[in-house]
């Protein structure tokens, strides 16, 4: 395996990484974080073989002029209480009539790979920053079985990023991109909805997956019962299974 694969995964795993952050309830630390890692996310966008520099430049532009009076209220709306734009992959296609099916394989994955649920963010397994942060954490395996040549690793690890693409954020991401860009009240949260549906776009098409493409936008939303705040709830996975 080349130097050029290791950096490709590792350019991936960047990317994965900035748009789960990037999908965090908005506070002046998340939007520094951001800041700090899109200048350094310009040489990943670069390396990688997709058609994706105007989404992400049009999206980082938008991070030091953010307004949080304004972001955190659309954050809310669209997320939240009326759920505009659900973020969550069991709440898509007929993906909700199998929720306990879907949330115990995407369970599996975590747990084969070791995969630690971050303590500040939604509990939920199918959320969409813990689907982002999964991916990135595969690709930093991918990186570091190539540098070390370690076949089977390879092996088990891509065969996994491909099948969580084909069966889970693949299916979604591309549909929940494009509603956030149609519904969002900010800019921000509209040029973020329009990267994530071109990286995951190119991402399925870089290696060949094709999936349901009948799943289509959920209707408004007017929920306002009660609902948990991603920055306040949290949970970790049980111990990791071994990958044998």
């Amino acid at each position: 395996m080349t130097k050029s694969e290791t950096e490709l995964a590792l350019a991936r795993a960047d990317v994965y990484r900035f748009l789960s952050i990037a999908f965090g309830y908005p506070d002046k630390d998340r939007l520094e974080i951001l800041h700090d890692l899109a200048s350094d996310l310009d040489v990943s966008v670069g390396l990688l073989p997709y058609d994706m520099k105007e989404e992400f430049t049009a999206f980082a532009e938008r991070i030091p002029t953010a307004d949080l009076a304004a972001l955190q209220p659309d954050f809310t709306e669209m997320f939240l209480t009326r759920m505009f734009c659900p973020c969550t992959e069991t709440t898509y296609g007929k993906n909700s009539f199998n929720q306990p099916n879907i949330l115990g394989d995407i369970s599996g994955f975590y747990k084969a790979f070791g995969f630690i649920m971050k303590d500040d963010a939604n509990a939920s397994y199918d959320h969409i920053t813990m689907e982002l942060e999964f991916m990135s954490f595969l690709e930093l395996k991918i990186a570091y079985a190539l540098d070390q040549t370690m076949e089977e690793n390879i092996d088990i690890s891509l065969s996994a990023e491909k099948r969580f693409l084909e069966q889970h954020i693949g299916k979604w991401t591309g549909v929940f991109g494009e509603n956030l860009a149609a519904r969002a009240n900010e800019a921000y949260y509209r040029n973020l909805g329009l990267l994530l549906s071109k990286f995951m776009g190119s991402e399925l098409k870089h290696f060949g997956i094709e999936v349901d493409s009948r799943i289509k936008e959920l209707p408004k939303s007017d929920y306002e019962g009660p609902v948990d705040c991603p920055q306040d709830t949290g949970t970790q996975m049980d111990e990791p299974l071994p990958l044998h």
